[in-house]
């Protein structure tokens, strides 16, 4: 009789479709799904468990919102139709063996469920997170933290003005001789382009600020003309890889910007530049751990790059990132994050379009 070889289980919690947005904690109603959010997490979500299915290496648990219909390459679906997604969490953690989290920073969902995942790892036979540590996660949970860190890495960023201290004639005046041209509103802790309005002046930005009361957690940024563009990185120990080079399609509609999709590798020309920007982000935050997005902004203009956030966890880039390496990307995180020696292999640089 063959051997019955038990596998490892992973339990993959994608934030929004997990249920995560049935919580008032994290600024749920427990009726709303936002439609383009439901959209990308599903997307990120659909192709990580495709390319952990195809290893066929692990069996694969997936966190689901009770209004949700079934997922594929999921062999178990814990339904989550409690109104407490952190307790929801911890109970899915004891059923396996790995947990990869992906979450919006949002309401500090993102450093919230980071912790409770690296507290369930430290006792025994906890779930192994497949994820970044707590300072790179707080990192590139708060806008303010991140400049700072940027800053004293030597990378070329914008300045952040928190939204209080604009409040105070002084530090406003200062903000506005620093910069007389647009400006950009950014919560403190957004994911994407949530939240973020553009305005023609400071003097407007600030208006909107006490009108509405976001003085207390919104920030302020000159805006920067140029290529929206990211760097998908595979990091690990102080040390970082490029994946992918990517456009990301933004719009301004109202004010607002929306992201309409990416194209993985639309900018492979700066592979470069962007692999030593990857690196310094790698030795500034040492416990960067498995795939981390990085937003910039190229100034064609002016020959510079500049970095605007840091995201420590998926972003809809992989979605494109399997067609684009020409290998299974899931395998390529899993051996980086897990295999010891890891060495990166060749991967391809195809050009691959993403819709969101």
């Amino acid at each position: 009789m063959a051997e019955i070889i038990k596998k490892e289980k992973i339990l993959v919690c994608e934030f929004i479709t997990a249920g995560g947005l049935r919580d008032s904690h994290f600024g749920g109603d427990g009726e709303t799904l936002p439609a383009t959010l439901l959209k990308e997490g599903s997307k990120m979500r659909d192709a990580l468990l495709c390319d952990l299915s195809a290893l066929n290496q692990y069996e694969l648990l997936v966190m689901q919102d009770v209004r949700l219909p079934p997922v594929n390459d999921a062999h178990q679906s814990i339904v989550v139709d409690s109104n407490d997604f952190r307790k929801a969490l911890k109970k899915a953690l004891k059923q396996a063996d790995y947990v990869w989290l992906i979450a919006p920073e949002t309401n500090a969902a993102l450093i919230e469920l980071t912790e409770i995942c690296l507290a369930e790892e430290e006792k025994e036979n906890g779930a192994i997170f497949l994820g970044c540590g707590y300072h790179a996660t707080l990192a590139g949970t708060s806008k303010t933290l991140c400049f700072e860190a940027l800053q004293k890495a030597s990378i070329y960023t914008l300045p952040v003005f928190g939204g209080d201290d604009l409040l105070n004639a002084d530090f406003f005046a200062h903000a506005l001789k620093q910069h007389d041209g647009k400006w950009v509103a950014k919560p403190e802790d957004g994911a994407g382009c949530a939240g973020i309005r553009l305005f023609d002046s400071l003097p407007l930005l600030r208006n909107w600020l006490v009108e509405n009361a976001f003085a207390d957690n919104y920030l302020a940024q000159p805006y920067q003309a140029g290529i929206a563009a990211s760097i998908s990185i595979l990091c690990r120990n102080g040390r970082a890889w490029v994946l992918s080079c990517n456009t990301q399609h933004v719009v301004c509609e109202n004010a607002e910007f929306i992201l309409t999709g990416v194209t993985v590798n639309g900018q492979a020309r700066y592979w470069q530049r962007f692999e030593t920007i990857a690196r310094k982000i790698a030795q500034m935050l040492p416990d960067a751990l498995g795939y981390v997005g990085v937003d910039v902004i190229i100034d064609v203009e002016h020959d510079k790059i500049v970095v605007l956030e840091i995201n420590p966890r998926l972003t809809t880039s992989y979605v494109g990132l399997s067609a684009a390496l020409v290998l299974n990307p899931a395998k390529l995180l899993l051996d980086g994050m897990l295999a010891s020696p890891f060495v990166m292999p060749k991967i391809a640089k195809n050009v691959v379009d993403v819709t969101v």
